[in-house]
Formats: C-alpha cells, structure tokens, sequence
C-alpha cells in the first residue's frame, strides 16, 4: 500500500472543496470487476424501471445490492479513513450510485450545481468519494469543481464559473473526495468509449438516508459484509417500530450508542 499525505488532502479539501486521493482501490482486478458490475446494473436498470417517473437513463441510484464488489467498496479502509475525519466514525451511507458518461451525450449533471441544499459554515453535513473506474481526463468529460465554492451559497455565473474552475482528473482506481456544497458539473465525453466510475456519499449518522438500506438488503448482502460495513449501511442507528423493541438490554437495540 503505497502511503498517503492525508492530511493534505483533509487540508485540500478545507481549502478547495475537494481533492483527489490516489490508489484507494489498487488492484486492476478490483477495478475491472467494479466496471463490470456498475454496466451490468446499468442494463438491468434499463429492463426493470426505465418509463418510471424520475428514471433517468444510465444512471443506477443503488449499487449496496448489485454485486460483490460494491459491497468490498463499502469497507475499503482509505475511504472510510477520510469520511471519518470529516463526519465521525458513525457516519453512514446516504447513497451509492454509478457515475457514467456515454459518449457525446449531455447529462443532467453536467449542469452546474451541488449536492447538497444547506450550508452551515464550519461543519460537515456530508462527504462524496467519486472513484474512477477508467481514467478520467478531459476528452471523456472530467469533471469541472470551483474551487472554494464550497463556502458560498451563491450560485456562480457560467462565466465566473468555467473562468475560474478545474477539471479532476485522475486514473482508474484514484478517487475524487469533495465537499457536497462544492459547485461542479460534468463535462461530455468526446470518446467512443462509456467512461465509468461510481459514487459513495456518507452523512451524518443521525441524517436520512436516500433509501432505508437495512430494510432493503437481503441476508445474504448481510452476510458479506463486516461491522464496519453493516453500521456504514445504518444498522447501528435503526429506529424501533414498537415499544418491545425499545424497552431491550443495550447490546440489543436497534439504536446503539455513541452514533453521533
């Protein structure tokens, strides 16, 4: 494992809004299996919900239940490493999508914008790891971030905002963490070729999550997955639905302590 300046990044991302973290998933095995299984949930999305209300096209809005590797993801170290310096270790998962460009298509998320409607200067609602899964670069549509926009609740001109902003590129397996204030939008991929990756936002432990993850997975997710895992998906912050399930030793309830 090659050794990170972490607190370069944490100092990075107090700074700009963001930062780009190499290596947090090392092997190209890895790397390749996670691609594979964010396409093939692109199709299987495509089959099971496109003409839904809200379903967008080449986007997956839950990874937790689509293969191995993404729950290999869930308790990759280095991610949780920085999630737990900026949110506590009782962070949990808010959401897992895929992160997919298709070539010379233009995205809802190419629009300038945040990921998060509220601002509290000086405290951390939330934190996004975008982790490619090929190399972004500018041709297959990098990703724009203004720096220091994440202190501003002011939307920024185009002008001001394409003048002044960046774009994150990176190699397959490095990761891009940003602050969900920061503004950005995707740029087109100019290629042949689908670029992917997929992006894991963790928020406090006392937020919502966009799904209700420890009622939606099966017993066998759960059996893949470790303590850090299992609490990463919510399972340490669940919410009785009777008295009976409040009224239990403390190993036992479903709300642990010390959440946060």
């Amino acid at each position: 494992m090659k050794k990170i300046d972490w607190q370069k990044h944490f100092d990075e991302l107090d700074r700009d809004g963001f930062t780009i973290v190499p290596d947090i998933v090392e092997r190209t095995t890895e790397i390749a299996e996670l691609k594979s299984q964010v396409l093939d949930a692109i199709k299987v999305d495509a089959e099971e919900y496109m003409g839904l209300p809200g379903k967008e096209e080449f986007i997956v809005l839950d990874l937790v239940t689509r293969g191995s590797a993404f729950l290999r993801l869930l308790e990759n170290e280095k991610m949780h490493h920085f999630f737990s310096h900026f949110l506590g270790d009782s962070c949990i998962l808010y959401s897992f999508t895929s992160t997919v460009l298709i070539p010379n298509q233009h995205h809802y998320t190419s629009n300038i914008h945040t990921d998060m409607p509220r601002l509290i200067p000086g405290y951390h609602l939330g934190l996004l790891m975008t982790l490619a899964l090929d190399d972004f670069t500018e041709e297959n549509g990098a990703t724009y971030y203004l720096p220091g926009s994440h202190r501003s609740i002011e939307r920024p001109t185009d002008e001001e905002f394409y003048g002044n902003s960046v774009r994150v590129k990176r190699k397959a397996g490095d990761a891009a963490f940003f602050h969900p204030r920061v503004w950005h939008a995707g740029g087109t991929n100019k290629t042949e070729d689908i670029r992917s990756g997929c992006t894991v936002y963790a928020c406090r432990s006392w937020m919502r999550q966009r799904f209700d993850f420890p009622r939606m997975v099966n017993e066998d997710i759960l059996s893949q997955l470790g303590e850090r895992g299992k609490a990463f998906l919510g399972y340490n912050v669940r919410v009785p639905t009777n008295l009976k399930e409040f009224y239990l030793p403390p190993e036992k309830r479903l709300y642990k302590a010390g959440q946060g």
